[in-house]
């Protein structure tokens, strides 16, 4: 969370700290609005923008679903805990990418305005779309939600949203290493390989599967190819879906393995790809692209993004 000048988009204060992992739907909003009470400079702002894990319902200002939060708590009550608890004039509201994407648009606006697609591979997969100048939200802010995008119609893998063969049930930061996991139970990664060995062992994370791959371990290569044309597919169902002339890629997953994604995923757009591909590029704020979508967003008055209170 973060005090943001308006006008500069000068952090004046910011804090963080971990997402509970409860089912209860008041822990988070309590979280956040105690994360809040420790910044500097708090007592001058009127309007607070909300860039939220998804789906949501951006006009009663809900997470109507966590599904990457421990216990998939429902029906979350951002907004109306910040307005009780800290009396702010206006809330605006947006998926935490669809905010990304609205500040990497913003953030090229001296260019020359081009429509824009944000994608982020981190615990999750998320999307945010600009087109024409304006953020695409959707019906109660849901629009591009591309991680939910099917795949893998065969339903291999469960997303955590209950979907089957969803493209981040497949390839989130969470999820890559439950299928390296699933595939190592069911006989098709080779027994006494080192992933069989990291997939089975039951805690391992994104950084050490990916690790392996610049191991050049040669009995690792046919999951890291199954799981970059699983990484193609998703990325070019989002490009043939928004055709934006820029694709900024952002996420840890992303952030951390680029040369994976520039050497093995990228190449293997074009086998899905209906036209040209967009231009790629990082995000000019990094991971705090939601952080300054959602005050943009607040900032500008997009009314598309009002809570109604």
């Amino acid at each position: 969370m973060a005090v943001v000048d308006g006008a500069t988009l000068r952090i004046v204060d910011s804090s963080e700290a971990p997402t509970p992992q409860s089912p209860d739907p008041d822990a988070i909003p309590h979280a956040v609005v105690e994360l809040a009470r420790r910044l500097r400079g708090l007592d001058r702002v009127r309007r607070a923008g909300i860039a939220s894990i998804g789906p949501i319902d951006s006009r009663r200002g809900v997470i109507e679903l966590a599904p990457n939060v421990a216990g998939r708590p429902r029906s979350i009550p951002v907004a109306e805990v910040l307005k009780r608890e800290l009396g702010f004039e206006e809330i605006y509201m947006a998926n935490d990418c669809n905010a990304a994407a609205y500040a990497e648009y913003l953030a090229r606006s001296g260019k020359e305005r081009q429509d824009l697609l944000y994608v982020t591979i981190s615990t999750g997969i998320g999307g945010g779309a600009v087109v024409d100048g304006r953020p695409l939200l959707g019906r109660r802010g849901n629009a591009a939600e591309i991680g939910h995008s099917v795949v893998d119609p065969a339903g291999y893998m469960r997303c955590g949203c209950g979907g089957l063969g969803h493209w981040e049930a497949y390839c989130s930061g969470r999820n890559v290493p439950r299928y390296a996991r699933r595939l190592a139970e069911d006989g098709e990664v080779p027994t006494g390989s080192r992933l069989h060995s990291l997939a089975l062992r039951g805690d391992a994370g994104p950084r050490e599967i990916f690790e392996l791959y610049r191991s050049n371990d040669p009995s690792s290569r046919p999951f890291f190819g199954r799981l970059a044309t699983l990484m193609a597919a998703g990325l070019s169902t989002a490009i043939n879906l928004f055709a934006p002339e820029v694709l900024v890629m952002g996420g840890a997953v992303y952030l951390n393995n680029e040369d994976f994604f520039r050497a093995e995923v990228f190449p293997r757009l074009q086998d899905f790809l209906m036209l040209e591909g967009p231009r790629i590029e990082g995000p000019v704020y990094g991971e705090r692209s939601p952080l300054i979508g959602g005050a943009l967003l607040a900032a500008n008055g997009v009314g598309e993004a009002r809570v109604e209170l």
